[in-house]
């Protein structure tokens, strides 16, 4: 597992480098009009945008795992800004889909798409749930996660200066014009290109105490709980458009530590069922900032843009197959196939994932409104025993 985390540090910045280079809207015009001028290379500039935050993910994680006493408060850190921080960042990129959806309906007028976008930069959860936690977490990801795998010695300091130079440099030129935007993005890959080749050789001390490792598995088995309670406080608060977005976005978030938690006491299937799992959740929390982009298209433009918008954007492959259906499919599968995977590892009774499957059914079967809240509270049960499973579990941490 430690090799997919190598090779997630690799392609991150690989997909950054091509994101960045193909982005329409580089240089000083920034203005209204440029996503429909070039609606291709929008859509792809987006997605791989998504794509290299999202991949970032299992590297960080996988390269923060290997971290044991030497470097564990900047480990603890650089994992939170992670799991919440990057995740949620990389939901972020969807408005560029939203944007576009919008520029390539007739009549619209630049002060009406000005309206629309400070409709969403007035709506709280939006700001204080998504962008501000997002922003910050994804600049404290990016610089704090090569400090700590340095001074754990996974990696040496020039290494994570290295790193730390690609990011500064990303955060000044990122729509610089070519090649000045490209510095960042080349940095990081020949930064995170020896990150990996480093961590690959890398072997703990047996008899280091795992500090770091303890705070993550109490975080995951939390997290067990806690990720399909925000489920249901999801569910209940469908009403509240901006509030259950935010709530759905987290349970979802929260369940990234959940499974890895579970698979650092299971075999290979269920850690291979693992990161297929955490590839769906972070593209599937994502879906879930399309809400405030949709609500504030009918505040701003009306019902009839709003549902015109959905449709293109529903119409984008890009979008659909890129990041929809892995989100989705793999969200529930890789849940379920943890559930199944710790009952053929012997950590829970069979009847863990017959409720977790219960669960899932609920929440499709029983729709949106009070009585939607039955599935998730049945999935608290279901890894709940799986909390308690690992909380007597001898765990091995993973690296995804």
């Amino acid at each position: 597992m430690r090799k997919i985390a190598a090779a997630s540090l690799v392609l991150a910045p690989l997909a950054l480098a091509v994101s960045t280079g193909i982005d329409p809207a580089l240089g000083e015009e920034q203005g209204y009009g440029i996503y429909r001028q070039f609606p291709g290379a929008t859509q792809w500039h987006s997605l791989l945008l998504h794509w290299a935050w999202v991949l970032c993910v299992p590297g960080f994680l996988g390269l923060l795992t290997l971290v044991r006493r030497r470097g564990a408060v900047l480990a603890g850190i650089a994992w939170v800004a992670t799991m919440y921080g990057l995740v949620t960042f990389s939901a972020l990129m969807s408005a560029d889909f939203g944007l576009l959806s919008l520029e390539q309906q007739a009549g619209l007028t630049d002060a009406q798409l000005a309206a629309y976008d400070d409709r969403i930069g007035a709506m709280t959860w939006a700001v204080w749930g998504w962008q501000i936690p997002g922003i910050a977490g994804w600049a404290i990801a990016l610089l704090v996660t090569p400090l700590a795998a340095a001074r754990a010695r996974i990696i040496n300091w020039w290494t994570a200066g290295l790193a730390v130079a690609g990011t500064v440099l990303y955060l000044l030129f990122a729509i610089s014009p070519v090649p000045l935007c490209l510095a960042g993005p080349v940095v990081l890959l020949a930064a995170y290109a020896m990150t990996a080749r480093q961590m690959l050789r890398f072997s703990p001390s047996p008899d280091a105490p795992d500090v770091f490792g303890a705070f993550r598995r109490q975080a995951g088995r939390i997290c067990l709980v806690a990720a399909p309670l925000s489920f249901a406080v999801g569910m209940a608060t469908v009403p509240l458009a901006q509030a259950s977005a935010f709530f759905l976005h987290l349970a979802w978030v929260l369940f990234i530590p959940a499974v890895l938690t579970v698979a650092s006491s299971g075999g290979r299937f269920t850690r291979v069922a693992a990161v297929l799992a955490v590839f769906g959740l972070i593209n599937f929390s994502a879906l879930m900032f399309g809400d405030y982009l949709d609500l504030a298209a009918r505040q701003a433009l009306g019902d009839t843009v709003a549902d015109r918008a959905a449709e293109l954007t529903g119409g984008y492959a890009t979008f659909s197959l890129g990041w929809v259906l892995p989100g989705m499919i793999l969200t529930f599968l890789g849940l379920i196939l943890v559930a199944v995977g710790a009952a053929v590892d012997g950590l829970v009774r069979w009847w863990a994932p017959v409720i977790v499957v219960a669960g899932f059914a609920g929440f499709f079967l029983l729709g949106l409104g009070p009585i939607g809240v039955v599935g998730p509270l049945v999935l608290v049960v279901g890894f709940g025993l799986m909390a308690l499973a690992t909380s007597v579990e001898k765990a091995e941490p993973v690296s995804v």
